[in-house]
């Protein structure tokens, strides 16, 4: 379907149209196979990611679910233990029950990922950066044992976003984003994003896609759009007020910890104390905003044992860093010192 350009419009148009009249009964003209303001959306994300396909979905979950999709009963999956708990849950409540198999193990340890394989095993599912305490898994060593094993690789770039790293490029084969987050940036749109270059795969995903019906709809693809225009200009802006930030929270007696992997606009630290202090500290903020989520132009700020939902014993949550003193910022693009003089009133 091609996209009308009969005004020469600066931006692309909304198609809200569910259907569209056929030139021949042949041909498909229905807006959850194909709408043009997704196709649109789609061709620059593949950009954006440097691949060569690309689909929108109605959410993250919902590009996790129809990737997952493509598997049958007794595939095999191995996941980094610290895995978003949304794609944990969807393959322990959902997709267990009809036979797909997965495992966690820690991707940091390239051996016990390598022990952990076996002849049914398909994918390497991960994070390239851990959610919430930021950790930065080696794609490379990854793609490297995956490829020795003729596995397939997919990689959620959520975080990073392709500002600052494309994993394609380092020799994934799948790339998740929730479009949610940074990429559209404003806090307005629930959306979520594939990128391949394999076409057999992008095909059979095609399918699923539409099959399943997880699609965005028009105005969120054009909101998403919209967000792409200004994407590497937040980006950088996000990752200066966050080493700024970062800067400022390591200098604190009150701060037991900062974990900044220098991009986007993500941090995590620890507070010292109980988790009366902490509540103490977050109901203090008045400018950053107590939220779920991340990447808008507004700060926020998360406290994860409470507001996350983990499957973990207590045990292996305190072995990853999840503990009652941790917090996860999200930096915005206010003027980063109203941003430091709110921390610095919380904390004093």
């Amino acid at each position: 379907m091609k996209i009308n350009h009969n005004l020469d419009s600066v931006i692309e148009p909304i198609f809200l149209s569910t259907t569209f009249s056929q030139k021949k009964p042949s041909q498909w003209g229905y807006s959850r196979v194909d709408n043009p303001t997704r196709l649109n959306l789609e061709k620059e994300l593949a950009i954006l990611e440097k691949a060569k396909h690309s689909l929108a979905f109605s959410s993250g979950s919902a590009a996790i679910t129809t990737l997952l999709s493509t598997f049958k009963s007794g595939d095999h999956i191995l996941c980094h233990e610290e895995l978003y708990e949304g794609t944990l849950r969807q393959l322990e409540k959902v997709f267990k029950k009809f036979g797909l198999v997965f495992d966690l193990v820690n991707f940091f340890d390239v051996n016990k990922v390598q022990q952990s394989i076996n002849q049914k095993t398909k994918l390497l599912l991960f994070e390239n950066i851990t959610n919430p305490t930021l950790k930065v898994i080696d794609i490379k060593k990854i793609v490297s044992l995956a490829k020795k094993n003729r596995i397939k690789v997919a990689v959620d770039n959520t975080i990073c976003t392709p500002i600052f790293q494309n994993p394609l490029c380092l020799g994934v084969d799948i790339v998740i984003h929730s479009l949610t987050k940074f990429i559209n940036g404003h806090h307005d749109v629930t959306a979520g994003a594939i990128m391949l270059n394999n076409k057999k795969l992008f095909r059979q995903l095609k399918f699923f896609q539409h099959t399943i019906g997880a699609v965005p709809s028009p105005f969120d693809c054009f909101l998403v759009s919209r967000g792409i225009k200004t994407l590497m200009l937040r980006m950088k802006q996000h990752q200066k007020n966050a080493q700024k930030i970062s800067l400022f929270l390591k200098k604190q007696r009150q701060i037991k910890k900062v974990f900044f992997p220098n991009v986007s606009g993500l941090l995590s630290f620890w507070l010292k104390g109980n988790n009366k202090k902490v509540k103490r500290f977050l109901n203090r903020l008045k400018l950053i905003k107590i939220a779920h989520s991340f990447g808008g132009i507004e700060s926020t700020i998360l406290y994860p044992v409470s507001m996350m939902t983990f499957s973990f014993s207590k045990e292996k949550m305190k072995e990853l860093g999840i503990t009652n003193s941790l917090l996860r910022m999200s930096v915005g693009l206010e003027e980063v010192d109203s941003i430091l003089n709110d921390l610095d009133q919380a904390l004093n």
